[in-house]
C-alpha cells in the first residue's frame, strides 16, 4: 500500500517543511511511484504512492475537499458501492482513485465516515472549520498508523521510522512493551517499543483538537451481530462461498502479476483454491511460494509436520494448471540478520522472530518476479476456518436456543463425548479455572516460555497487570466465553500491519482476503452449530472446500510447523549467536530486561540436541529474547 505522514502544530507555530522532508525520506520505500505534500496553516500532510490497481495512476494526494486537506492510503473493497453513492458516471469510474472516494466520503459524512469504508485503509483528514485533525484505520485490514505527541505538535505516519526521524524526539525503550513481546501478551496493542510512540488500533479513530486534546473511539465491533437463520445447512455453505469469492476477487484488481504465501494448511490453501480459477478466467496465472526446510525439520513431531511442501503442492495442483508453485528454502538468509532487518523495518522486536527469515525470502522472491500483490490467509483462523466454540450452554446463554439444541444433539460423535464436552466441561471448567487463577500467579506460566527477567516482571507489576486485564498466561479459556469476538480484539491488530510494512519495503501490496469485512461480518452471524458437527470442527469450511482442496488439507488432520528447521539454522550460525549473547551480557539494559542465563541455556540445549522441545524454546525464548536484546543494543548505540 501507499504511505501517509503529517504534522499538526496545535501550538500555532507554522509547519516546518524540513520536518516533513525528514519524514518522507525516512519512509521513502512506501513511494516508488512518487508522492507529494501540502501545508495548510498548522497542518502538513504527505503522501507516498505505490501504484497497484489501475485507478492508482490517477491518485493525486493530498486532496483538498469541502472541509480541508485529506490524505489516505486506501484499497477499498466496497469501491463500487461508493461510486454509486457519489453518482460517479461509469465512464469516469476507471479514473476515480480510491483516495478520491475517501475524500468524498469525508465531505459527506465527516468524522462518521469510517463505517462507510471497507477494505485496507488509513487516513488523516483536516477540518479547517473545527480545526480538528482526524486519524483513522480500517476495521480489519493491513493498514498501519503510528503517532507521537511532542511539545506543541502531533505527528503521524504509516511508518514508525518517519516519526523517529523528527528532530529532538527522545528514543527511549518502552519496557512494558518489550515485556509484552517476551511473554506473548499484546495487552491493548497500542504500545510500540519506544515510549511516547503509539499505534492507532484497528477499527479505531481519533481526533486532535486545537488545544492538543485527543479523543479516541472504536467505530466497529465484532459483538452483537444478529444471528442468521437459514432454512437449510447448504444455504450457509453457498452464502459463505459467495462472500469469500467476492473477497478474493476484490484483491485481484491489479494488472500486475499476483503471488501468494501458500502453506500446507487450510487458510492460504482456500485463498489459492478460489483465486486460481478467477485468474484463469482472465488468462492469468498465480505464483505460489511455500517455505520449505533447508535443514532437518526436527522441531516438528506428532500431529505436526515440518515440511509443508507435499501438502501445499497437492493444493496448488488441485487449484489449477495456472498455478506455478515454487519452494523457498531461504538458504541465503541468516536468523540474526533477518531479526535485525525486521527491527529496522518495524522499529522494534516482534513475537514471531523465528519466522522472519522465510517471510523476508518470500517477499524478495515475489518482488523479483514482478508481482504487485502478495496474498495471504493470515486472518483465516478467525474467519474462514473458524473452528466454532462448540458449546450448547454458551449458545443458550447467548439467546440461541435452536443452535444450542443442535449443538447438544449433533456436535459430538457419541453419547459419552456429548456428556463430557456439553455437560461436564462447561460446568466444571469455569470454576476450576477461576480457582487456578486465584492460586497461581501468571508468572508461573509465562516463565516456562519467556526470557523476561523475573526482577523486571516484578518491577513492572506484570502479574497484577495481567490479572487486572483478565489475561490467562496459561491460555486456558472458559467454555462459557465466546472466543470468536476475542480474535478481533484490538490487541490482536499488530501482526496485520507488520505484514503491510514488510511488503512496502519490496514495493508490494500485502492483501488478505480472509480479513475482508463483509465476509467477517457474515461469519460472525453464522450460528455456532454450523461450525461444529459430529466431532468435526470448522464444519462450514470442510463442506465448502471438500471438492476444492485435498482431503488432508480440508480435514486438518495434521498441521504444518513453519521454521521447523530453526534449531539447525541457529547452529549454523552458532559463533554469531554466542557472540551476540556475550555482547548482551555486557549491556546493562539487556541484563535488566532479560534472563541472560536462560538464553544461554536455551542455546546450550540446542547444541546438545535438536528436538521438538529445544526448537520450541529457541523460538519462544531464545529468538524473542535475542530480538529484544538487539533492539536494546541499537537504542544504546543511537
Amino acid at each position: 500500500m501507499s504511505g501517509i505522514y503529517g504534522i499538526y502544530r496545535y501550538d500555532g507555530a507554522p509547519v516546518d517543511s524540513q520536518w516533513l522532508d525528514r519524514m518522507r525520506v525516512a519512509m521513502a520505500f512506501y513511494g516508488p511511484h512518487g508522492g507529494a505534500c501540502k501545508i495548510d496553516g498548522p497542518v502538513g500532510l504527505g503522501h507516498l504512492l505505490l501504484e497497484v490497481n489501475p485507478e492508482d495512476a490517477f491518485e493525486k494526494q493530498p486532496m483538498r475537499g469541502d472541509h480541508g486537506l485529506l490524505v489516505s492510503a486506501a484499497r477499498l473493497d466496497n469501491r463500487d458501492a461508493l461510486l454509486e453513492a457519489f453518482l460517479i458516471p461509469s465512464a469516469e469510474a476507471p479514473q476515480t482513485s480510491d483516495g478520491h472516494l475517501v475524500s468524498l466520503a469525508f465531505d459527506r459524512w465527516g468524522e462518521d465516515l469510517c463505517p462507510q469504508l471497507e477494505g485496507d485503509w488509513t487516513l488523516a483528514a483536516w477540518d479547517a472549520r473545527t480545526r480538528r485533525l482526524l486519524l483513522a484505520k480500517d476495521a480489519l485490514g493491513n493498514a498501519t498508523m503510528y503517532y507521537h505527541e511532542g511539545k506543541g505538535f502531533f505527528a503521524f505516519a504509516t511508518s514508525l521510522k518517519a516519526l523517529l526521524a523528527l528532530p529532538g524526539v527522545v528514543k527511549e525503550p518502552d519496557r512494558m512493551r518489550l515485556a509484552q513481546v517476551l511473554v506473548g501478551w499484546q495487552q491493548d496493542g497500542e504500545l510500540t517499543s519506544y515510549k511516547g510512540f503509539r499505534r492507532i488500533l484497528w477499527a479505531h479513530a481519533m481526533t486532535v483538537a486545537a488545544d492538543g486534546q485527543t479523543r479516541s473511539w472504536r467505530y466497529w465491533s465484532p459483538e452483537s451481530h444478529e444471528p442468521l437463520a437459514y432454512r437449510r445447512d447448504e444455504d450457509y455453505v453457498e452464502a459463505f462461498l459467495e462472500h469469500y469469492e467476492r473477497a478474493v476477487e476484490s484483491c485481484l484488481r491489479t494488472r500486475k502479476p499476483i503471488s501468494v504465501e501458500l502453506s500446507g494448511g487450510r487458510d492460504s490453501g482456500s485463498v489459492v483454491a478460489l483465486a486460481a480459477p478467477l485468474l484463469a478466467q482472465q488468462g492469468r496465472g498465480l505464483t505460489a511460494y511455500t517455505s520449505v526446510p533447508l535443514l532437518p525439520p526436527d522441531g516438528a513431531s506428532g500431529l505436526w509436520f515440518g515440511n509443508e511442501w507435499d501438502q501445499a503442492h497437492a493444493t496448488a495442483t488441485m487449484a489449477g494448471a495456472n498455478v506455478r508453485h515454487l519452494p523457498i528454502d531461504a538458504s541465503e538468509y541468516g536468523m540474526i540478520q533477518s531479526i535485525e532487518s525486521s527491527i529496522a523495518c518495524h522499529g522494534g522486536p516482534g513475537h514471531a522472530s523465528v519466522n522472519s527469515y522465510w517471510l523476508e525470502a518470500i517477499m524478495k522472491a515475489t518482488a523479483e518476479n514482478g508481482s504487485g500483490v502478495l496474498l495471504s490467509g493470515q486472518m483465516g483462523n478467525a474467519t474462514v476456518s473458524w473452528e466454532g466454540n462448540g458449546y450448547a450452554l454458551l449458545a443458550l446463554l447467548q439467546g440461541q436456543p435452536a443452535a444450542a439444541l443442535r449443538l447438544f444433539l449433533h456436535s459430538e460423535p457419541n453419547l459419552w463425548l456429548t456428556v463430557r464436552r456439553q455437560i461436564i466441561r462447561p460446568l466444571l471448567r469455569p470454576p476450576l479455572n477461576a480457582l487456578r487463577r486465584l492460586r497461581t500467579a501468571p508468572s508461573s506460566n509465562y516463565r516456562e516460555y519467556s526470557a523476561l527477567n523475573p526482577n523486571m516482571a516484578a518491577e513492572l507489576a506484570l502479574d497484577s497487570r495481567m490479572r487486572a486485564a483478565g489475561w490467562d498466561a496459561s491460555f486456558e479459556y472458559s467454555p462459557l466465553e465466546d472466543g470468536h469476538p476475542y480474535l478481533f480484539a484490538p490487541m490482536n491488530c499488530i501482526a496485520c500491519g507488520i505484514g503491510a510494512e514488510s511488503a512496502a519495503r519490496y514495493a508490494l501490496c500485502s492483501l488478505d482476503p480472509t480479513a475482508n469485512l463483509a465476509l467477517t461480518e457474515f461469519l460472525l452471524r453464522v450460528p455456532d452449530n454450523q461450525f461444529r458437527n459430529r466431532g468435526q470442527s470448522s464444519w462450514l469450511y470442510q463442506r465448502a472446500f471438500r471438492d476444492r482442496l485435498p482431503a488432508p488439507v480440508v480435514n486438518g488432520d495434521r498441521k504444518g510447523l513453519q521454521a521447523a528447521d530453526a534449531g539447525y539454522r541457529i547452529l549454523r550460525e552458532l559463533p554469531a549467536f554466542r557472540d551476540g549473547l556475550q555482547s548482551l551480557d555486557s549491556l546493562p539494559t539487556a541484563r535488566e530486561m532479560l534472563d541472560m542465563p536462560l538464553l544461554h541455556r536455551c542455546l546450550d540445549d540446542l547444541v546438545a540436541r535438536v528436538d521438538r522441545q529445544s526448537t520450541a524454546n529457541a523460538g519462544l525464548i531464545l529468538l524473542r529474547g535475542l530480538g529484544v536484546g538487539l533492539f536494546l543494543r541499537r537504542c544504546a548505540q543511537s
